[in-house]
């Protein structure tokens, strides 16, 4: 698996898309708590956890179940943790969620990269 974050537009899917010509885009979506394992970029992860949490979906859970459709994806998710902390209580425990979450899959994860301005650092 290959873990891509940073912040909003970075260049994450275009880093994705240059590095894996060729291959299947899914975009998550805040809307729909659902994945498609039929693709091999997994776009806007972070918008699938906040789908989970509003469906009252355990995502640390769902990322142990689903590790084997995970291998050998690409994943790209911004990074919200950073910044001013969020006033409204759902934002909160979605950008609790996610930094566990994105601990989680970089744990499983084989390669880890953070972009920031376009520029990708490979943490793992």
């Amino acid at each position: 698996m290959l873990l891509i974050i940073g912040g909003a537009y970075q260049g994450k899917l275009d880093y994705a898309t240059n590095r894996l010509p060729e291959q299947s885009v899914f975009t998550c979506s805040a809307d729909d708590p659902s994945f498609n394992a039929d693709y091999q970029i997994i776009d806007k992860f972070h918008l699938l956890v906040l789908a989970q949490l509003r469906a009252d979906i355990d995502t640390l859970d769902w990322i142990e179940q689903n590790t084997e459709l995970l291998n050998g994806k690409t994943i790209i998710a911004d990074d919200i943790n950073s910044g001013v902390v969020p006033i409204e209580a759902e934002m909160r425990r979605w950008r609790e969620l996610l930094g566990r979450s994105l601990g989680l899959l970089t744990r499983q994860a084989d390669e880890v990269v953070r972009l920031f301005c376009g520029i990708p650092t490979r943490l793992k």
